[in-house]
């Protein structure tokens, strides 16, 4: 595979990661690159680390070591996907955000139709779907769902109010040491509370669970952020260059990274139909996420959607669905190119 076509793949995953509802692991899935990755960042370890600066002062046969060492752990393909990420992520974020608050409908029609018709993949994937398969996919859809809806409009609606809070002041140059909590109450983000040994413990935890989940189709990890209560800590430690607790939830990251990888690897080996079969449902269940069809409410200049509606018959309804079979269209082409070349 081409580094020209591995960077195009990253760009597709860093597209993917600005969207909410389309999840990195799932751009992943479809792209037919999700077992590598996860095998390339499994093999990453202490031990890599340790040949890399054993390279310094540049001795030949540590030289020789540390290469051996970035072939096996397939650096050349994480490079180039990382690299496609982040060109991507900058390049499109201020586009992608003009189109999910202009153009809402008819962009996540499109999506849609990636993600639903992107599911042939790992459907073909499968050696077998007998009814613990079946299981395993409604499991995981029933999970996601649940998960989606662990949150109200409502609270999503405050969450963003609290995060425009966060932006003004972040604009203004004055850092906030308190944001409005759900309850009405204000809440100390100051940093002395920030670096309270059991507030980094759970920050680092937080950040493990929430990088893990990233790794999984239809997940979101700043979604896990605002369910488990720390999404406003971070951005105010952000916001105020708290590089403390920056540091915890990045090592949180990594640690979780890291580890997680090593049991999703674990069960794609042993258990491949069954885990192949659960992420089909999260791939599935994401389409919940995706539905084009809100209530919403505005937050400053950020559309903050609310309840899923039915869809009035007008000329919005006609383009979202020429959207959705557009994108529909775009899965079974890019299959049809890959069939053709393999």
């Amino acid at each position: 595979m081409g580094y020209l076509s591995l960077v195009l793949k990253g760009c597709c995953i860093g597209v993917a990661n600005v969207i909410p509802g389309v999840s990195g692991g799932t751009m992943a899935v479809m792209l037919g690159i999700y077992e590598r990755l996860i095998r390339a960042l499994r093999r990453i370890g202490f031990s890599t680390a340790r040949k890399l600066l054993a390279i310094f002062p540049l001795k030949k046969g540590a030289i020789s070591e540390a290469r051996a060492e970035l072939h096996r752990i397939d650096f050349g393909f994480l490079i180039a996907i990382t690299f496609g990420a982040l060109l991507a992520v900058v390049a499109s974020a201020r586009l992608i955000i003009y189109l999910l608050n202009e153009q809402h409908d008819p962009t996540y029609g499109f999506f849609s139709g990636l993600v639903l018709t992107s599911v042939i993949i790992p459907f073909k994937m499968l050696k077998r779907f007998t009814v613990k398969e079946v299981v395993s996919l409604l499991l995981a859809a029933g999970l996601t769902v649940g998960l989606t809806l662990s949150m109200s409009g409502e609270q999503r609606l405050e969450s963003e109010r609290r995060k425009h809070k966060l932006q003004d002041s972040q604009l203004s140059g004055s850092p906030i040491t308190e944001v409005e909590g759900s309850t009405g109450e204000s809440q100390d983000v100051s940093t002395d509370a920030n670096h309270a040994v059991g507030v980094l413990l759970y920050l680092f935890l937080c950040s493990a669970i929430a990088v893990s989940a990233m790794i999984l189709p239809g997940i979101s990890g700043s979604f896990i952020f605002l369910v488990l209560g720390v999404y406003f800590d971070v951005l105010a430690a952000v916001d105020s260059r708290d590089w403390i607790v920056i540091g915890v939830v990045a090592l949180g990251g990594v640690v979780g990274l890291l580890a997680f990888t090593r049991l999703l690897n674990y069960v794609l080996e042993r258990h491949r139909d069954l885990t192949v079969s659960f992420l089909i449902g999260l791939m599935l269940a994401s389409l919940y996420g995706l539905w084009p069809f809100r209530s919403y409410a505005m937050v400053g200049e950020e559309r903050v959607n609310l309840a899923h509606i039915l869809p009035h018959a007008n000329m919005n309804l006609v383009v979202t669905v020429l959207a959705f079979l557009i994108g529909c269209g775009v899965v079974l082409l890019f299959y049809r190119l890959e069939s053709r070349r393999n």
